[in-house]
């Protein structure tokens, strides 16, 4: 809309209005159209400076809200941007670098909550139903894998990502190669995980999407990498976009990066730095330390070490340093599988060194510290951090300090194996953040 043409329709409007009102209350009553006429322009001129004032507060609000977006995305790229496997990791998505066909993508998208979470929900590709969304994943892409370090081929697989959306009915119409005669696009006939379709918001790449079938034996494209198809008929059913958000129809057999929705709550970072620079690493990410206000959350957490940090090898050894486990002086039979677990565990454990056991590499720092009360830990809200059953590793809770060694471990650091420590907050360690809770 021409925004200047509109409130000159609007004044203008308003004059024949006044005319009107005039004519039918004092018909004798000789106007002067000058009068009107200035009448009008300061009317004009006073709506024209107050729309720009509104579309100024508007754009800056917007501009504010992108920068927002792209700042806590770069944040977080500093948080994640040595994990050891490839992924790029918000608290929206998952970016995963490693290229991989849309049905394993897929396929490691539903497994990603099992593997970092306690939810037994399936976990699915991205679901960008909306222009923030797309912003948000185009906004990670070029951060994750910059454009201008990728194949300059414009469909090599670094320079498209796969997405969520998938055509689900209607997959196999008929092809027609001229554009005109096509069947037209029907945005109901593709759906997103959530059952939503892009009838309300799609950014297709001009002509697309286009439907081309490819038969068996034939490659997609001129790409030396490119896939190709085997089977009778290949359909570009599925979504991938681009550096520059838009989407392009594919076929299933093309290898991409893919990113997926994530449902977690904390982030890893494998940068090994003190307690007060994790911290402040956290807040410029707008994010906090890691807080775990339960069990459940404290094994969340160590799934998310885990997962995104690889595996320390002393898994099983929960409650095996320091002191005996309270359950091993009562006599129970147990099993032939129980007992060969058990002996693993001894053998693992008992051989474990305390270099190994206190490598830095086994634990990360958490939000939780008692650097105003000794002995009274909070989390860096001010919570308190112990609950029932909290999983201290034997001994833990100032014991340098109890045996007469330096005093100062104040802050919280959670291992691979679940159990808390207090350590010496300067100290460098890997660390987890927590998203927002909602």
């Amino acid at each position: 809309m021409n925004v200047s043409r509109f409130i000159k329709s609007i004044v203008a409007a308003s004059g024949i209005f006044a005319l009107q009102q005039h004519s039918h209350s004092s018909p004798s009553l000789l106007i002067s159209f000058n009068d009107l006429k200035e009448s009008q322009q300061e009317l004009y001129c006073k709506m024209n400076g107050l729309l720009t004032i509104f579309l100024m507060v508007v754009m800056a609000h917007a501009a504010k809200a992108q920068a927002s977006m792209k700042d806590q995305v770069y944040g977080i790229r500093e948080l994640v941007k040595n994990l050891p496997n490839h992924h790029f990791q918000t608290c929206n998505l998952v970016l995963v670098t490693e290229k991989a066909n849309f049905t394993t993508a897929e396929r490691k998208c539903t497994e990603l909550p099992k593997l970092i979470t306690t939810s037994v929900e399936p976990g699915n590709l991205a679901t960008i139903n909306s222009k923030e969304a797309n912003d948000y994943l185009t906004t990670l892409i070029n951060i994750a894998l910059p454009k201008n370090e990728q194949n300059k081929f414009k469909y090599a697989g670094n320079r498209w990502i796969w997405t969520g959306l998938r055509k689900v009915r209607n997959t196999d119409t008929r092809h027609i190669k001229k554009i005109n005669k096509r069947i037209p696009y029907n945005a109901s006939d593709w759906e997103w995980y959530d059952g939503s379709t892009p009838e309300d918001f799609e950014s297709w790449n001009r002509g697309q999407p286009d439907q081309r079938p490819l038969p068996d034996g034939k490659k997609s494209n001129e790409y030396k990498h490119s896939g190709v198809c085997h089977q009778e008929e290949c359909r570009q059913n599925q979504m991938r976009v681009n550096h520059d958000g838009k989407w392009d129809d594919a076929f299933a057999f093309e290898e991409h990066p893919y990113a997926c929705d994530y449902k977690g709550r904390y982030l890893v970072s494998a940068e090994r730095k003190s307690w007060d620079d994790a911290k402040a690493a956290c807040e410029a990410a707008g994010l906090s330390l890691a807080t775990t206000r339960s069990l459940k959350e404290v094994e969340e957490l160590r799934r998310a070490l885990l997962y995104f940090l690889g595996e320390s090898g002393f898994e099983i050894c929960a409650n095996q340093f320091g002191v005996k486990d309270a359950q091993k002086g009562k006599k129970k039979k147990k099993s032939k599988k129980a007992r060969k677990l058990e002996a693993k565990r001894r053998k693992i454990c008992g051989a474990a060194t305390m270099e190994e056991r206190w490598d830095a590499e086994h634990w990360a720092w958490t939000g939780g510290n008692d650097n105003s009360n000794e002995g009274d830990y909070v989390w860096t809200d001010g919570t308190k951090v112990l609950f029932e059953g909290f999983p201290w590793i034997a001994k833990a809770g100032d014991d340098n300090k109890a045996k007469g060694r330096i005093a100062g471990q104040n802050s919280l650091t959670l291992s691979k194996w679940g159990e808390f420590d207090d350590s010496y907050k300067d100290m460098h360690k890997p660390f987890a953040c927590e998203c927002p809770r909602s």
